[in-house]
């Protein structure tokens, strides 16, 4: 059992990122720009002669939509406009939140929205927001890459969630192939990870779940530690 990946059209040559979400790569030996559908820094993977595998786009500035990169022996998912999509498969599929039902889609919370509304098994809401995560460094996986003072709100508003009635959880995709515990990315952003140690402590659940990426889709591996001390 898997999650289908939409198959890419071509693949081609990384040259440099021009903004969050728009990168240069040449294709079939043409310099194009692609769309990247990931705020975070991905310097380990976007790096200049990267290999890449992107798909086409029907509209819009960018000729191509960015779907994975080869990194050494690893293909490494880079899309976070599916990571609703991945979530709801892997409870649907039994591999995580047994026994929970998908009720609603960005459900709105305070003046925000989350990822998911699930219903549980014994009839209680609960709340999910959901992460990707693409760094990994010496068997860790890191989130966020980047300085994220949404992550960090996310992170309060689920422990708000907890006050008042609902349950809540917060789940970290890890789409790198070495990872063997999940952490916050204390260095990168202390703030993020300070909020989510609060969130744990409110009553939050933490889960990071382990993904492998082949050509085309994605294999549940395993549900990864959380390490969530400081370095």
């Amino acid at each position: 059992m898997y999650f289908p990946i939409e198959k890419p059209d071509v693949w081609g040559i990384f040259k440099k990122r021009l903004n969050r979400f728009v990168g240069l790569a040449e294709i079939d030996g043409v310099e194009t720009l692609v769309h990247i559908h990931d705020p975070g820094r991905l310097q380990e993977l976007l790096f200049p002669g990267a290999m890449i595998w992107a798909r086409r786009k029907q509209r819009g500035k960018t000729q191509y939509y960015l779907t994975a990169v080869e990194l050494d022996d690893e293909l490494v998912f880079i899309d976070s406009a599916t990571h609703n999509k991945i979530t709801s498969w892997l409870i649907e599929a039994g591999f995580l939140l047994r026994g929970y039902a998908i009720e609603r889609y960005e459900p709105a919370f305070g003046k925000g929205r989350f990822d998911l509304l699930l219903r549980g098994p014994n009839g209680q809401r609960a709340l999910v927001e959901v992460k990707g995560v693409t760094l990994e460094a010496g068997g860790k996986a890191l989130f966020p890459d980047a300085p994220t003072s949404r992550g960090a709100r996310h992170m309060e508003e689920l422990a708000k969630a907890v006050t008042e009635g609902f349950e809540a959880h917060v789940i970290f995709l890890v789409f790198r192939k070495r990872a063997k515990v999940f952490s916050p990315n204390w260095e990168m952003d202390r703030k993020f990870a300070e909020a989510l140690v609060r969130a744990y402590r409110s009553g939050v659940y933490i889960h990071a779940v382990k993904l492998e990426m082949f050509k085309w889709g994605l294999r549940y591996i395993e549900e990864l530690p959380i390490d969530l001390l400081a370095l």
